[in-house]
């Protein structure tokens, strides 16, 4: 059996692989898969049962369907209290004048609402709502390109080979998921490396996440936890993954 079968990073990297191709053929066949990967139908399924779990597809006999995600609207309205609670202490830790990028989602774009209220700033984003929001208290603001996602954000994998020549004062990151064992992850492959790209081009980390968030494993890594310098909340994270963060170096704060 080939050796993609086995390993945790094989099993990232095929699961990524196997979520771009449905967003192109929108179903997949067990069968397919595993003549494609080299491995048996059984680790496929098992494959599919994990993405299906993370809510990124949807199983049907002999291989899976696209998932139908909720809209950034209907997600906004959930904790929306909470978000906005993590928006208004986010907005207090960044410094007069910085140069922010802002990830896309409905936490990261209740952090745009709350900078609306400042001008004084450089907004590096590639979520179009974001960008609009933050715009209009005359902060400047740079969009970068690629194509047009259904979350209204843009994507280009280019950029993560040839990064803009931008350097950011920090980077305001949400997340599918915070866990332990898997670090920061994300449902949807397609933006994974652009925020990547975007994390590597700045000095400092805040990493936005409500509650829900923790002990989450989705389904794309984007690193672990060191990869962040500070964690905004509105919960004190489980006492394993708190412990785990402080390791890290992550300093946590709940918003009041």
């Amino acid at each position: 059996m080939s050796q993609v079968e086995g390993g945790g990073d094989a099993r990232s990297s095929r699961q990524r692989h196997i979520l771009e191709e449905l967003q192109q053929a929108r179903q997949v066949d067990v069968n397919v898969l595993a003549e494609r990967f080299g491995v048996s139908g059984m680790t496929i399924r098992r494959d599919l049962a994990e993405l299906d779990h993370a809510g990124q597809l949807h199983r049907i006999h002999g291989g899976a369907t696209i998932r139908r995600a909720p809209t950034l609207g209907s997600r906004a309205v959930t904790r929306a209290q909470e978000k906005s609670a993590i928006a208004r202490a986010v907005a207090r830790i960044v410094p007069p004048g910085a140069a922010v990028g802002i990830d896309s989602g409905t936490t990261c774009h209740a952090v745009a609402a709350e900078l609306a209220h400042r001008s004084d700033l450089t907004v590096v984003t590639n979520a179009l709502h974001a960008a609009i929001t933050v715009r209009e208290g005359g902060n400047r603001v740079i969009v970068l390109g690629g194509v047009l996602t259904s979350e209204l954000s843009l994507v280009n994998l280019g950029t993560s080979l040839e990064p803009p020549q931008i350097h950011l004062d920090m980077m305001i990151l949400g997340c599918g998921g915070l866990s332990v064992d898997r670090g920061i992850t994300y449902f949807d492959p397609t933006e994974v490396q652009v925020r990547g790209m975007l994390v590597g081009l700045a000095d400092r980390v805040v990493l936005v996440a409500d509650y829900s968030k923790f002990d989450q494993k989705k389904a794309m890594v984007l690193g672990p936890l060191d990869l962040v310098d500070v964690v905004v909340t509105d919960q004190a994270p489980p006492e394993a993954l708190h412990t785990s963060l402080a390791a890290a170096g992550a300093e946590v704060v709940v918003a009041r």
